[in-house]
């Protein structure tokens, strides 16, 4: 009976071969698919990071032109401001010099009319009018200082939620530093979206933008030391040298880290007292400008 069954055992290992081999097609084929769409995938990714790089640069392109312009408006609106002072006053020293004229000018009319009170008419009429144009004046003037100090708060205010959204990238990156290899890409140092606007920085901003440029500097000799180490280190002997020196610049990384925190909870300590010194600081120089107001003119 075995031997009656030998063929047919091997009928079934005949099946049982072509239908392993037919599922081992597909597998193969599967995979090579698979691979396929993960090589398009990081061309789309490489493509995505190109087009962020091309509109990050042309972003900071536009900043800077954005920068100029705004300069060169700020010129333009001083000069603007100075030719209206200038046309003002040659505008009511001419009035004057009319208003003289008319007054001291002999009357046509004879008779008890030509009183001497009415010499200083045109005089009187010419003060109260430049007395209107000069307040009307003032009140837009305080218009726009008003304008002006809600705009420059609002321009700190930014700069100070840009600086924290700069700590909160720094630390991310420091996360993923020390949980990841040190192939894997990080994103640009913070030093490449720090503020540079001189008006807008600070004394403990320009304190981190120079801690953040120290920093960018030691990332890249840290660079160039790894790379060094890799060209340096037989690749059939690379994993333990490897290894060690992962640990090495992670001592390093922590450091660097805690070294930038405490700096940085000083700095932030120090602009939270200096942000309330300028707030004191901006309120009495309001008060002193209403009373100079108010007073130096009568």
């Amino acid at each position: 009976q075995l031997l009656g069954n030998q063929d047919h055992t091997k009928v079934e290992l005949e099946k049982l071969k072509k239908t392993h081999d037919e599922q081992q097609q597909k597998l193969e084929e599967r995979v090579l698919s698979l691979g396929k769409e993960l090589q398009e995938a990081k061309g789309a990714v490489g493509d995505s990071r190109r087009r962020l790089v091309e509109q990050s640069a042309a972003l900071l392109t536009s900043q800077g032109q954005l920068q100029e312009v705004e300069a060169e408006n700020s010129r333009l609106q001083l000069r603007l401001k100075e030719l209206n002072e200038e046309y003002r006053s040659r505008l009511a020293r001419y009035i004057r010099d009319v208003a003289n004229y008319m007054d001291s000018k002999p009357s046509s009319v004879t008779g008890h009319s030509k009183a001497p009170a009415g010499q200083a008419a045109m005089k009187n009429f010419v003060d109260s009018m430049l007395k209107d144009i000069r307040a009307s004046y003032k009140s837009r003037e305080e218009q726009l200082a008003r304008a002006a100090r809600g705009y420059k708060k609002r321009m700190k205010d930014l700069a100070r939620k840009h600086e924290n959204l700069l700590i909160a990238y720094g630390l991310q990156r420091e996360q993923i530093r020390s949980l990841g290899s040190s192939a894997m890409d990080c994103g640009p140092a913070e030093l490449h979206f720090s503020i540079t606007d001189p008006e807008l920085l600070t004394n403990s901003s320009r304190e981190l933008n120079r801690l953040r440029e120290e920093k960018a500097k030691l990332e890249m000799q840290l660079q160039e030391l790894q790379k060094d180490l890799m060209s340096v280190h037989d690749p059939n002997e690379l994993f333990c040298p490897r290894q060690m020196d992962e640990e090495g610049w992670a001592e390093v990384r922590k450091k660097l880290q805690e070294f930038t925190l405490n700096t940085q909870e000083g700095l932030e300590l120090e602009r939270s007292q200096l942000l309330t010194r300028a707030v004191v600081a901006e309120e009495q120089v309001s008060e002193l400008q209403g009373y100079i107001d108010e007073h130096l003119a009568r």
